[in-house]
């Protein structure tokens, strides 16, 4: 919209060359030399604050009318008429008015310019500069020569389309047409054209320099005083970056259809303009119920104004909104989820629209709850218990004779022992939760020092490591790494009947790949095909599973790192544990600077 401040002296706005008055419903508050001239005025006076309408012949009064009412609402961005114009004196002369939208001394108003179509078009002087400053590049063909050639063109479509007024003049707009412009609105164009019908088409043009635009083309046919058809008048906008906005926000919407988290777009004011289905999932409203809607519709009362107060002037500013809070559903239970909320900018840096991605962590929370449970019961009530049963075994073991009743009293212990390390592995169960997004780089020598770790807590066993991979070797996640490796020893040495338990563990990279290959061999009883099925399988059923957490611990360690386990039979007993994890490429260090 052009804007122009009448009370600033020092520049005169080029449009002062063309006939044209500023109106405000219905009412002239401007109008320049020109239009004056034109309306055969001798003063400012006998025009400003008088009806605009006073200056048209009464029956073009309607029409007039009805297009500055679309204009005031936004339904168009310029539109024209042809008219006759009923000057204070003198004869009514036809002209085309053209209508747009202008910010005048900071507020909204139409402004309307004049353009003589008489058949001395082509040598009037309001020809010159007649409509250059309207806001869409604006054509007249003539519709009684062959080809409808072009009579006129304004400065507004030579700066489009990078074409001189000489190139232009003269030929038949189709000359903007190339390889890429479909026939289907070049047809539709025709048709409307040979029926003398008003058209609107999209369609891809090409300026001079042979850059395509999406061109926003209407036709309005001009009759003369007999109804017949005079000339042509065409409004020229270039909407490539409305066309790329929407090919943008298509692409967009078919990320966020398919996205798990949910996510909502609104309007400057907040008004919810669209929800994905992952939104309509988690809070129950359909998109026909949010759109049109703000996003008090899920709001729970659990946060104070205050809370949201921060977020608006947060988000009003141009910051990114980042933050926990409590919604509730249409069914009117509650979630918890981590809202972010972006604002999205235009090409001026104005603040349009705000896009909201909200992940549900209720179930995270639930989580973690159920988990501080678990491990408050099974560490602390469970391991009471087994210090009663462990001290009763023992009293027994002191005060019978009986070889039955001592082997008794000896398995009580050992299950006591057994149920006691049992419940030490839910502090790694926490670990596996609590560190799956961890991303603390950890180096090789972090990785043999688990391992070493492992030589002081089983004197007994050997445990020999070989190293074949470079010492700068980083994975992103050392604490679940360690769980696997701590658990695969300890079933290598505790599940061996043998004197001195032999685990090998070897650690390379094979050819060079992007992961990290680490092998634990040990001499035992091998770990059972059966109870490796259910692990592989991902699912324990009555019939199926595991003897315990370990083998667990060490799939779910290595598979929160993004890698593999596969377990293998030694040729002559025992198995072999082998871990592949990704390694780090390439690390962030200092202001987003990688090594």
């Amino acid at each position: 919209m052009t804007s122009i401040d009448p009370t600033d002296e020092t520049v005169t706005p080029p449009v002062d060359h063309d006939p044209f008055v500023i109106h405000d419903d219905g009412e002239v508050v401007y109008a320049n030399d020109r239009c004056l001239t034109l309306l055969r005025s001798s003063s400012p006076d006998e025009v400003i604050e008088k009806p605009i309408l006073a200056f048209v012949q009464e029956s073009y009064h309607d029409a007039l009318a009805d297009q500055f009412d679309q204009l005031a609402d936004g339904d168009a961005d310029a539109l024209g008429l042809a008219i006759e114009l009923d000057p204070l004196h003198g004869a009514a002369r036809e002209i085309v008015v053209v209508t747009s939208p202008i910010e005048w001394n900071g507020t909204r108003k139409l402004q309307s310019t004049f353009l003589d179509v008489s058949e001395q078009l082509a040598a009037e002087p309001l020809i010159e500069r007649a409509m250059n400053a309207a806001p869409v590049g604006i054509t007249i063909a003539d519709a009684q020569s062959e080809d409808e050639p072009l009579l006129y063109v304004s400065d507004e479509f030579v700066e489009m389309t990078g074409y001189s007024r000489e190139a232009a003049l003269g030929q038949n707009c189709r000359f903007l047409q190339g390889e890429g412009t479909r026939e289907e609105p070049v047809a539709k164009m025709r048709a409307a054209i040979d029926a003398a019908e008003p058209v609107t088409v999209v369609l891809r043009n090409y300026r001079a320099d042979g850059s395509m635009f999406w061109n926003r083309v209407t036709i309005r046919p001009i009759t003369g005083k007999a109804g017949e058809v005079t000339h042509f008048l065409g409004y020229q906008e270039d909407v490539s970056e409305m066309k790329l906005y929407k090919h943008e926000k298509s692409i967009f919407e078919k990320h966020a259809e398919a996205a798990p988290h949910a996510m909502f777009i609104t309007d400057r004011d907040g008004i919810i303009e669209y929800v994905n289905p992952a939104f309509e999932r988690m809070t129950g409203y359909t998109a026909e119920e949010a759109i049109g809607n703000t996003p008090r519709l899920i709001k729970s009362q659990q946060q104070d104004a205050a809370f949201y107060e921060d977020l608006w002037s947060t988000i009003t500013a141009g910051e990114v909104w980042e933050e926990e809070l409590t919604n509730q559903t249409k069914a009117g239970e509650f979630y918890r989820v981590k809202q972010t909320i972006v604002p999205i900018e235009n090409q001026y840096g104005e603040i349009t629209h705000f896009t909201a991605i909200e992940h549900d962590i209720s179930e995270t929370e639930f989580t973690e709850q159920v988990l501080d449970v678990i491990n408050r019961i099974l560490r602390h009530n469970l391991r009471t218990s087994i210090n009663v049963i462990d001290g009763y075994a023992e009293i027994l073991e002191e005060n019978l004779d009986e070889p039955v009743e001592l082997a008794a009293a000896e398995a009580i212990s050992e299950r006591a022992d057994a149920l006691e390390r049992l419940s030490e592995k839910t502090s790694y169960i926490r670990d596996l939760f609590e560190n799956r997004e961890e991303h603390q780089v950890v180096n090789l020598d972090a990785i043999t020092r688990y391992i070493n770790d492992c030589h002081h807590k089983y004197p007994a066993a050997s445990i020999d490591l070989a190293v074949a991979v470079d010492e700068t070797v980083e994975i992103k996640n050392g604490v679940l790494l360690q769980v696997a490796i701590e658990e695969a020893i300890e079933n290598a040495v505790v599940h061996n009947d043998a004197a001195e338990p032999v685990v090998e563990i070897v650690i390379r990279q094979p050819d060079d790949s992007a992961e990290l290959c680490i092998e634990i061999a040990d001499d035992g009883p091998g770990i059972p095909k059966a109870e490796w099925d259910v692990i592989t399988a991902s699912q324990e059923t009555p019939l199926r599973h595991a003897s315990g957490l370990g083998l667990w611990l060490i799939y779910w360690g290595v598979t929160a790192l993004g890698g593999t386990v596969e377990l293998t039979q030694n040729d002559q007993q025992g198995s072999t544990l082998i871990f592949r994890v990704p390694i780090v490429r390439e690390r962030v260090v200092g202001d987003g600077d990688t090594e």
